[in-house]
């Protein structure tokens, strides 16, 4: 089984993506399976207008446990099973609630661990200022960094719903040759048949 993780910062709409993709990908009913900080598993179901409702969030980590999708493809005459893993959003410094704390570090321990990793990023705050500087911002380049160079790795430049011109993208892509950049709107599934070919190749 392949695990594809969706990573990131706080509030650049990973949870809304893994809902919506699944939903996408033609789930009726969403099991989120939950990992406890105890170590067992739960899981709660959801339609996808429930998780919507429940789960996404305009606050800071508001995910604070990995919640897994698991998802059955047709490849040629086979079934293929992928976990789509939504994670807590990674920030600079240290951060005072101790869940928190621990969400990061099996955040960060999962960009080990996984088969794939999908970067999400907000398109609405890259440096579009000067073109010389550096567009990500400092958590976004870390994660880029550290993941990009031995895994399945793509970056999902969400909230293009957000952007005036379509100029930051193409400089996005001028700046990280080589990298898998999809342009996307977690709230409005745009973008989602660009990934649901980039996750097949990976299954």
């Amino acid at each position: 089984m392949t695990d594809c993780l969706v990573t990131g910062m706080p509030n650049v709409g990973k949870t809304c993506f893994v809902i919506n993709f699944a939903e996408y990908m033609g789930l009726k009913e969403l099991k989120f399976h939950v990992r406890q900080t105890a170590g067992y598993t739960s899981i709660n179901s959801y339609s996808p207008s429930e998780a919507r409702n429940k789960l996404v969030s305009i606050s800071e980590n508001s995910t604070r446990v990995i919640q897994i999708i698991k998802l059955e493809i047709p490849k040629g005459k086979n079934i293929k099973e992928l976990q789509i893993l939504d994670s807590c959003g990674l920030s600079e410094g240290i951060h005072p609630e101790e869940d928190v704390r621990l969400a990061m570090a099996k955040t960060l321990r999962l960009i080990r661990e996984s088969n794939c990793i999908l970067h999400m990023i907000d398109a609405a705050k890259l440096n579009m200022n000067n073109r010389e500087k550096e567009i990500l911002l400092p958590i976004d380049r870390l994660i880029f960094d550290f993941a990009s160079l031995e895994k399945n790795y793509a970056i999902l430049a969400n909230k293009i719903d957000l952007l005036e011109s379509e100029d930051i993208i193409n400089i996005l892509k001028e700046k990280l040759k080589n990298t898998i950049i999809i342009p996307l709107s977690a709230i409005y599934q745009k973008g989602f048949n660009s990934v649901k070919n980039l996750v097949l190749n990976y299954v």
